[in-house]
């Protein structure tokens, strides 16, 4: 597959879609960010949850084509989050409901994992210690977001709760890491600042919580 220069860098297609996808993921950030700092408490702005459903989409190809078979499944399990997260400001009747969409999405992942571990050649594979690290941080970087799904359906409405933000503290290290040893930047450079905004957040939410008189 020819390369394309981008700034004096040579990068795949893929690559070069990897670069749209993580902007996006990026841009959702200060979406969040803007719209949790004018609240004064942490926010979940409906441009939040389409930029990401659109990244998440996009990142999902960009995993198959470079091989990156751990990433996937926490695109799509993530993207079904994002959908559900929209429907909570419109029509709840239609579609599928919350527990065969996450049915379904988890379903897929594990099947697109395990056959990209079959299919992909020895060359796109890291090691096992660093495999076992990617696999924990997708894990923890997939539940915040189940973690958050759940607890906006008891309340009926989307919202982020302060678990979520540490979560994210905590999956991004651990995908740091892992994307790290890939040959490719383009995983990595969107978690290298990804403890920021969780940082934030969860001072925002503390402080809306201590003038509020509630409990953290």
């Amino acid at each position: 597959m020819s390369e394309i220069e981008v700034l004096g860098f040579s990068l795949s297609p893929f690559e070069v879609l990897g670069c749209v996808g993580q902007a996006l993921f990026f841009g959702r950030v200060v979406v969040q960010w803007g719209a949790s700092e004018r609240a004064g408490r942490s926010a979940s702005p409906a441009l939040f949850w389409w930029l990401s459903l659109v990244a998440s989409g996009i990142m999902a190809v960009v995993a198959v084509g470079l091989e990156a078979w751990v990433l996937l499944p926490g695109y799509l399990v993530n993207g079904a989050t994002y959908g559900r997260n929209l429907r909570f400001g419109g029509n709840q009747d239609t579609g599928l409901g919350p527990l065969p969409t996450a049915l379904l999405a988890l379903t897929a992942g594990v099947l697109l994992l395990a056959w990209g571990h079959v299919m992909s050649p020895p060359a796109t594979q890291v090691a096992l210690p660093w495999l076992i690290v990617g696999l924990i941080g997708q894990t923890i970087w997939s539940t915040r977001f189940l973690f958050q799904w759940w607890l906006s359906e008891r309340a009926g409405r989307s919202h982020f709760p302060m678990g979520f933000w540490w979560l994210s503290l905590v999956g991004s290290l651990f995908n740091l890491g892992y994307t790290m040893q890939l040959e490719t930047p383009i995983f990595w450079i969107g978690f290298i600042f990804a403890w920021f905004v969780p940082l934030r957040n969860l001072m925002l939410e503390s402080s809306h919580r201590r003038r509020a008189g509630g409990k953290l």
